[in-house]
């Protein structure tokens, strides 16, 4: 039982996220009802699964609620290995599913699954969980940082195997910072940062498809009908939206222009459809929700709550960081990847997961704001 001397739910946190919630569901709809229509036959039929996502988000939400935070501080290894686990049985032929090139997806009779998802949850936890019972010797010598890079770095090759180099950026970045916080030393750090660089270089050099993308990047009008073609069409997008934007439902890059319309460049249909303005709405949300979040994690730390500290900030990151990659890949600031836009793009695995993250995060700060130790 939880008794509520301080309320559970943060309503800082929850009214902007259940804002962002509602233009999901809008435009996941706006930006696939064509696509949806022409294969399916049913105009909803993303819609339909993304609200069924949601209702699952609910329901684990409510349990991951109820899990004390010291759990995942005695647990964190744990779950990083079952989630480990699910990201090597991606990579067997008949269990993983391929998609546009790209084996990141786990059937499981008929429910598909994309571990990486899970694996950006976890292994924060993990990490973590590590610095708070190592952090002597993260500050006093090497030994303490050998664990880290080498867990960090395995996960790395499993993901640069799907290949996902986009999740790949996200949790390099998220080990770095969690063990600066945690106490590691900037020598250490710069060595994770290069066996990133040396992956990063390694995967691009030896996929013509990446390094020609990567290569075209400086002037994607060069190839507007090739590998540019999703790039400039995204801007194509972003632009015609104006001060006020189209309309909702008016975009003219859904109609088969814009590929991945309601997942990954649904940021750029949402420019499209609500412009300038809508922008303002949305950049005011992930500007509450972050400030909300790095001030909880402050007043956390000051507290003497460095696990509930370390918890909330590595969430704040994924969001921040994540949310960052998706918009400057829709506004031609780098390359194109693979990532979702946080609680908006269509995606099962990445709304559940995400709503687990909210979920944990509302638990440690909860803790910590009822002197929960």
């Amino acid at each position: 039982m939880i008794d509520r001397k301080e309320n559970l739910f943060d309503l800082t946190l929850l009214v902007p996220f259940m804002i962002i919630t509602a233009i999901s569901l809008i435009f996941i709809y706006s930006s696939s009802n064509v696509i949806a229509n022409a294969d399916f036959g049913n105009p909803f039929y993303f819609l339909e699964r993304q609200i069924i996502a949601l209702s699952i988000s609910l329901v684990a939400c409510s349990i991951f609620l109820f899990i004390p935070i010291s759990f995942y501080k005695e647990q964190g290894l744990f779950l990083l290995v079952i989630s480990s686990l699910l990201l090597l049985l991606v990579l067997i032929p008949g269990l993983g599913q391929e998609i546009n090139g790209a084996r990141r997806w786990l059937n499981i009779g008929p429910i598909n699954i994309q571990p990486s998802e899970i694996i950006k949850i976890f292994l924060p936890l993990y990490l973590c969980s590590y610095c708070l019972r190592r952090k002597d010797q993260l500050e006093s010598s090497w030994k303490g940082f050998i664990k880290p890079i080498v867990v960090t770095t395995f996960i790395a090759i499993l993901l640069f195997l799907e290949p996902d180099y986009g999740n790949t950026a996200i949790l390099f970045s998220i080990a770095i910072c969690i063990l600066f916080i945690g106490g590691a030393k900037i020598s250490q750090l710069a060595i994770l940062t290069m066996i990133f660089f040396i992956f990063l270089s390694i995967a691009i050099y030896f996929n013509p498809e990446r390094l020609d993308r990567v290569l075209s990047f400086a002037n994607p009008w060069d190839d507007m009908t090739g590998s540019d073609y999703q790039l400039i069409n995204a801007l194509i997008a972003s632009v015609q939206g104006g001060i006020s934007g189209l309309g909702i439902g008016e975009s003219t890059q859904k109609y088969f222009f814009l590929p991945e319309a309601h997942t990954d460049f649904i940021f750029s249909i949402y420019l499209e459809e609500s412009g300038a303005i809508g922008f303002f709405i949305l950049f005011t949300c992930y500007l509450i929700i972050l400030w909300r979040l790095f001030k909880l994690a402050e007043t956390a730390k000051n507290q003497n709550y460095f696990f509930n500290s370390l918890i909330i900030t590595s969430f704040a990151l994924i969001f921040f960081i994540q949310t960052s990659l998706n918009i400057f890949v829709n506004l031609g600031v780098i390359p194109t990847k693979g990532l979702t836009l946080p609680f908006i793009s269509y995606g099962r695995s990445s709304v559940i997961m995400n709503f687990v993250a909210l979920a944990i995060t509302l638990r440690a700060s909860w803790e910590f704001r009822n002197k929960i130790k």
